[in-house]
């Protein structure tokens, strides 16, 4: 049996006499499970949700999920969220007292392919790189540390939509590619395939803002221990 979410964001706000606020609804459909918890954040890093390919004690499937809200219920501390991806990428950010963090799925498959980081800009040119016609490698790239798993690349040799997968070459942990394969991913189930070259092509591949599964969310309270509400939607 499924039914479905419906949530609404207002705003009121009078302003020289005036109504400033707004407010916007969203429905989503199909729901079928539904994870309500309040939970104590103590001052060190704690789970708070998990992500995967299928459901297993405490992990949600990411396809499945549709909606995610984690609200600070404390009237005083804050607390930090990290959100990691596939990659190892993390993203930190301060949630205060009484504030609401809202993680936005994609509304066909959940949390796969919706978060990527990098400690610099995710695009940018890269005027050294070649790949070959038939390979599914660009090689012989400067070692800049800007190349990461899931940034999108292209070029006039490589196919539509096709994403940096595994890196050749670290320096300290850090990506500092001197190579690179080339993947398209399924963007319902997150599947990987190869994405070979078009053509001969040198010197001029660019990459953008690319995406990785979302696998966990963690918190950590900043003075005191914190209790947090944490609702996740799935279909």
């Amino acid at each position: 049996m499924s039914a479905t979410l419906t949530i609404t964001h207002t705003e009121q706000i009078k302003l020289n006499g005036s109504q400033q606020g707004a407010s916007t609804t969203q429905t989503i459909n199909a729901i079928t499970e539904v994870y309500k918890r309040n939970i104590a954040i103590p001052t060190s890093e704690v789970t708070l949700l998990s992500f995967g390919a299928t459901v297993s004690a405490g992990t949600f499937v990411e396809s499945d999920v549709m909606y995610i809200r984690i609200t600070n219920l404390d009237a005083s501390n804050h607390i930090y969220l990290v959100c990691k991806n596939e990659y190892n990428n993390e993203v930190c950010m301060k949630l205060d007292k009484g504030q609401t963090f809202i993680y936005n799925p994609d509304l066909t498959s959940g949390v796969i392919d919706t978060m990527l980081a990098n400690q610099v800009a995710l695009g940018f040119a890269e005027g050294t790189g070649d790949c070959a016609t038939g390979s599914d490698d660009v090689t012989g790239i400067t070692a800049n540390g800007a190349i990461i798993p899931g940034l999108r690349v292209s070029s006039a040799a490589i196919a539509t939509g096709a994403t940096v997968g595994a890196i050749t070459g670290t320096n300290g942990g850090v990506s500092q590619a001197t190579a690179h394969t080339m993947v398209t991913r399924d963007g319902t189930t997150g599947a990987e395939t190869v994405s070979n070259a078009t053509g001969n092509e040198d010197n001029d591949s660019t990459y953008a803002a690319g995406f990785g599964d979302l696998v966990e969310i963690t918190a950590e309270a900043d003075d005191t221990e914190c209790m947090v509400e944490v609702f996740v939607a799935s279909k």
